[in-house]
């Protein structure tokens, strides 16, 4: 650009200079500097459900990509259409006439939908006092949409695991598998996650996180992309080893992928790992050094903590605030800035009664070279802090910071080595309420092959279900870093697979206590050979035999079901316990299941004519449950009366408003109520009974706010 300018500097046509230079000014604000890709190729999404009408886009259901037709007409049994996009290397004639059982509806991404959740399945075993979970067939972008009207800036933690698009053929663009061949393959991948990142972004919470788990296909472009979408927040990769032995690739074998953490920024750690011991390190600032992380200790390093005597022993705290403090060495351990020549003033004596067995007296730092003097003084010995192989170390503090410590009794002497004579001096520390989890985690409870795919045919008693399912262990300690101090989280998974995150988060819930719950989101793709398969049978998306093989109905729903239920459907009882926080067995087995309620349900789409006459009452009612915060077994109802009022949910309808007056007599006497939901077309009766209804309720406009937010947000959301 620098070169370009100095160009047009020298034009000597004035009038030209200055047009051609408005024009590459105009051309610098849109010139993107670093992640460039195809941000807007088209997107569809086909909808077997919805019925063949004149002036619908189509597609035929035997025809991958999008080969795209308009309906003209529609006579008995079939449909006259007209070409709207070519998608096919050979040309064909533009208008043709199909029967409408060749036929399927499709939708461009930008387009309005007016969604309704259809109830397919649930099971209950948490009772009446626990929120339900969420399950939803559907794709996922258009699931995102309805969320937004129900949960805008409400939810805790976003997890997801999209998919790798390694060239496998493993996922859909447009209908169609993508693979190695595609020279759009990335901008394709970019184009489908930035449209979900936008909308993901705007549900979550002031405080919410995102984690994204990828490997290196696409770890650089996510990241870059990220950093664009999430660009006020802090990111963070974490190294998870998931398959010990490696995989198979030229040069070397992958061990590892990735979890990307996208944090807000607000001055605070909100990432946990007190739950995490063996992932996480504890940091203790001082007054007179800078904060910095523990290191590890140098190899021969005994990082065994002395036992105290607590019966004999002053404590700092009180008995009943033991498990709130631990012990750790005195000496700094760790291979770096662990050396006397690199902190000199924190180099000095610690006088010890070794007969009393205490901590006396701190001394003073000595400068280099000065040789530390090792005879005792007044009978008291002097520890330094020299490793057993004689190297001068220094100590975690300076020596006024020491000496405050010792006045907080929180300095104690601990056991001597028989073999050096020399002694290990402790400090006891707060246990940190934020403890950091490092980012590199290698445990064998992340093993995907044990705690994935073992698990995975484990709970479904077949094998080969699902590619790739996720450990269970490391969704559920990617989780903990944010939810374990957060009993009500709300956690949204719109790419699901097959169901690890609820289980996980089923488990956390049966650690720690608490009514976490999670919205689970899933397609129902058969995969590409079975769905081939089907093909060939004459069965496409939305055929009873196609669906009933799709990852949704088949892996996702059986797996969560089965986790709750302690036992599969035909009645085996799942053998074996979860794993505890750090890898221990815990007690709690499979058999046991999940004091969890988990409904199931297929995303379908209203025609809006029918929203606004009020015919689509039932299909909107499990929406404004889900808004009232999944709370109480969810009541169906046509919404023929005057009101609804569910005997166990937080809200309530009013559908005439006539009887305003004894709706609200209705809802005075219900304690729990907290949302109301008002059937009006005129903006002043709403406010007024808004008003009259008073502060206590939020009040929503239906289907007035249905509608408008179906129609007007889209556009909005893909810009």
């Amino acid at each position: 650009m620098a070169k370009i300018e100095d160009l047009i500097a020298q034009i000597p046509n004035e009038r030209l200079r200055n047009a051609i230079g408005a024009e590459v000014k105009a051309l610098k604000k849109t010139k993107k500097f670093g992640l460039v890709f195809e941000e807007h190729l088209p997107e569809m999404v086909r909808l077997p459900h919805s019925p063949i009408r004149e002036g619908e886009v189509v597609a035929l259901k035997n025809e991958m990509g999008n080969r795209l037709w308009r309906v003209k007409r529609v006579q008995r049994s079939e449909a006259t259409c007209e070409l709207v996009i070519e998608d096919s290397p050979t040309p064909d004639e533009t208008t043709k006439t199909f029967s409408i059982t060749e036929l399927v509806a499709v939708r461009n991404f930008g387009d309005p939908i007016y969604p309704a959740l259809v109830p397919i399945d649930r099971v209950k075993r948490g009772g009446s006092d626990r929120p339900w979970h969420v399950l939803i067939n559907a794709d996922n972008f258009h699931a995102l949409q309805l969320l937004l009207y129900c949960y805008e800036e409400m939810v805790d933690v976003i997890y997801i695991d999209p998919p790798y698009n390694s060239g496998a053929r493993d996922w859909k663009y447009n209908n169609d598998y993508i693979d190695k061949t595609d020279s759009f393959r990335h901008s394709k991948w970019l184009s489908m996650m930035k449209k979900r990142l936008t909308l993901a972004k705007r549900l979550l919470k002031s405080d919410g996180v995102l984690i994204v788990t990828v490997d290196e296909n696409e770890i650089y472009h996510l990241g870059m992309l990220l950093e664009q979408t999430f660009d006020n927040y802090l990111r963070h990769s974490v190294t998870i080893i998931i398959n010990p032995k490696g995989t198979g690739k030229i040069n070397f074998a992958r061990t590892e992928e990735y979890a990307l953490f996208c944090v807000p920024n607000t001055g605070a750690p909100i990432i946990n790992g007190n739950y995490l011991a063996d992932l996480a390190t504890v940091m203790e600032a001082d007054e007179e050094e800078e904060e910095e992380e523990e290191e590890l200790p140098a190899e021969g390093e005994d990082e065994v903590i002395d036992e105290i005597d607590m019966e004999a022993w002053d404590r700092p705290f009180p008995p009943e605030e033991a498990d709130q403090w631990e012990l750790r060495h005195a000496r700094r351990r760790g291979n770096e800035s662990s050396y006397r020549h690199q902190r000199w003033n924190q180099f000095y004596p610690i006088y010890i009664d070794t007969d009393a067995k205490k901590v006396v007296e701190i001394g003073d730092s000595i400068p280099l070279p000065e040789k530390p003097n090792l005879r005792s003084k007044r009978n008291l010995t002097p520890v330094w802090p020299i490793d057993k192989d004689g190297n001068e170390r220094c100590w975690r503090f300076v020596a006024t910071s020491m000496r405050k410590r010792l006045e907080e009794k929180r300095l104690v002497l601990g056991r001597q080595d028989p073999k050096t004579k020399t002694w290990t001096l402790n400090v006891w520390y707060p246990k940190n309420k934020n403890k950091q989890v490092k980012t590199v985690w290698w445990n064998s409870r992340h093993d995907a092959g044990t705690h994935g795919t073992t698990l995975l045919h484990h709970l479904l008693g077949r094998r080969n279900a699902f590619p790739f399912p996720k450990a269970l262990y490391a969704v559920r300690d990617a989780l903990l870093a944010v939810v374990a101090q957060r009993p009500n989280a709300l956690v949204l998974d719109f790419f699901a697979g097959s169901g690890t995150t609820f289980h996980a988060l089923a488990l956390i819930n049966a650690q720690l206590g608490g009514s976490r719950r999670s919205i689970l989101v899933s397609n129902n793709e058969p995969g590409e050979k079975a769905a081939k398969a089907f093909a060939l049978k004459g069965y496409f998306p939305g055929d009873e035999a196609y669906e009933a093989d799709g990852i949704c109905q088949s892996v996702t729903w059986p797996r969560c079901k089965h986790a709750i239920n302690g036992k599969r459907d035909d009645g085996a009882v799942l053998a074996g316990s979860y794993l505890g926080f750090n890898g221990e067995r815990s007690r709690i087995r499979l058999a046991e299941g999940f004091r969890e309620n988990l409904e199931y349900f297929w995303l379908d789409f209203l025609d809006p004519a029918q929203v606004a006459r009020g015919d689509a009452f039932q299909g909107i009612l499990p929406i404004l449950w889900m808004m009232a915060g999944c709370e109480g077994e969810r009541e169906d109802s046509k919404g023929s009366g005057a009101w609804f009022i569910p005997k166990q949910s937080p809200y309530a309808v009013l559908l005439k408003e006539k009887d305003f007056r004894s709706f609200r007599e209705k809802v005075a006497a219900r304690k729990d109520i907290k949302l109301i939901f008002l059937v009006t077309d005129s903006e002043e009766n709403f406010a007024t009974m808004r008003h009259t209804l008073g502060r206590n309720y939020k009040c929503v406009q239906l289907y007035k706010s249905y509608l408008e937010n179906f129609r007007l947000n889209t556009p909005e959301l893909l810009a």
